[in-house]
């Protein structure tokens, strides 16, 4: 059984997005409660109200479902684990306040008292009602309920997120392995010579943000016309979040679809985002997001998923002799082996060395590296020990991986 969210647009009549606001409302400020109790000195002393607490002390908390406020005490205990967890690799940051222009959502669990279930087109919330939803997609009906998670964005709209469980559907095997490397000019590389253009969506319209946001810069604040261009701004924003999400499902799904294994570099992008010259086109390519979508969906569909070391000269290797070209920098895009004589293209030439790194059949010159490098063997007293590695080649005396 593997878990999936289906997201679908509500459209909640007035008296409905009241409710919702009160729920919002309601997880918004428990949330606050407890973040102002755990950012305390240490020589204060703390206390976490309850649910029923709150409730008791507020009263309008109870005009809203308990489930709600309950799953966002949940979230709480759950996020203190994390902050105090000594096994967690990266580390998480003390609470912040919620805000009421911020993204809004609350969660109800499925079952115990009929929080949520879905009937038509509607869906039912607890303490909400009927709610009109647009089912764009349909829900196996072998499916089990989870929980649905209800959002409001910056825009205004409303969204409902259903979790499910539901049966593995493997795709068919298609003997296809691929290696991909991934880049700024072209987006994806892959190991047989395909290439995908990155669409730059942020690029594309950052005149229209920018534009976008000099009216915003310019309206009274806190009138009407600043909030009606802050929602401007806010689509502007969706716009493009969407279109790069789209895209990066479409295409993870046809490289999952098409290839039985994938080979992709476990490349520190954090890092990579502290270079103020390449930082807004690392963040607009979005890489960490394509990998995450590459590794659930190769555990979804059956497919295997396999990372090599960050630190492998992957685009100074060539994949024919194993010589390593350690003045290539990354103006050079085009070069030729001085051993071998290949002609690479640094973005192919990587791709083809990630998915060799992956499978393992990177054994050219195997013999040869096991007692000496190659800068060794330049340094050593034989002169024409280039040519003879270079005849060793061409005779074929020299094994070399599959290609």
């Amino acid at each position: 059984m593997i878990q999936k969210a289906y997201k679908f647009r509500l459209l909640p009549n007035k008296t409905q997005q009241v409710l919702l606001s009160k729920t919002f409302g309601c997880c918004r400020y428990a949330w606050n409660d407890w973040t102002k109790e755990f950012n305390k000195p240490v020589t204060e002393e703390k206390h976490f109200k309850t649910v029923k607490e709150l409730r008791n002390e507020t009263g309008w908390m109870k005009e809203v479902s308990f489930c709600a406020v309950q799953q966002k005490e949940r979230d709480f205990d759950q996020f203190k684990k994390q902050f105090f967890s000594k096994s967690r690799k990266k580390k998480v940051g003390r609470p912040k306040r919620k805000y009421k222009n911020d993204k809004q959502s609350f969660r109800l669990s499925f079952g115990g008292g009929g929080t949520f279930f879905i009937e038509e087109n509607k869906i039912f919330l607890a303490k909400i009602g009927l709610v009109k939803c647009i089912f764009d997609r349909t829900i196996p009906e072998d499916a089990k309920f989870v929980n649905c998670t209800v959002s409001k964005d910056s825009v205004g709209d409303y969204f409902v997120s259903i979790l499910v469980e539901e049966k593995e559907k493997y795709l068919p095997k298609t003997g296809k392995v691929t290696g991909i490397d991934v880049g700024l000019t072209n987006f994806i590389t892959l190991s047989d010579g395909t290439v995908v253009d990155n669409p730059r969506f942020f690029r594309e319209n950052q005149a229209k943000l920018k534009k976008a946001q000099q009216h915003l810069a310019r309206k009274v604040k806190g009138s009407n016309h600043q909030k009606k261009c802050r929602r401007y701004v806010a689509k502007v924003h969706r716009k493009i979040a969407g279109d790069r999400l789209n895209f990066l499902h479409r295409l993870s799904y046809l490289l999952v679809k098409e290839y039985d294994l994938i080979a992709v570099e476990d490349l520190n992008i954090a890092g990579m985002l502290m270079n103020h010259c390449l930082a807004k086109s690392i963040s607009d390519a979005s890489w960490s997001e394509f990998i995450r979508q590459l590794e659930y969906k190769c555990a979804w569909y059956g497919k295997d998923l396999r990372k090599i070391g960050r630190f492998e000269p992957t685009s100074k290797k060539c994949y024919k002799c194993g010589y390593i070209n350690h003045e290539l920098t990354l103006s050079i895009r085009e070069w030729d082996c001085p051993i071998c004589g290949t002609h690479h293209h640094r973005d192919h030439t990587a791709a083809i060395n990630i998915l060799d790194l992956a499978v393992g059949t990177d054994t050219a010159l195997q013999t040869w590296r096991e007692c000496k490098t190659f800068e060794e063997c330049h340094s050593s007293a034989v002169p024409d020990e280039a040519s003879i590695i270079t005849e060793d080649l061409e005779s074929g005396n020299l094994q070399l991986c599959s290609r």
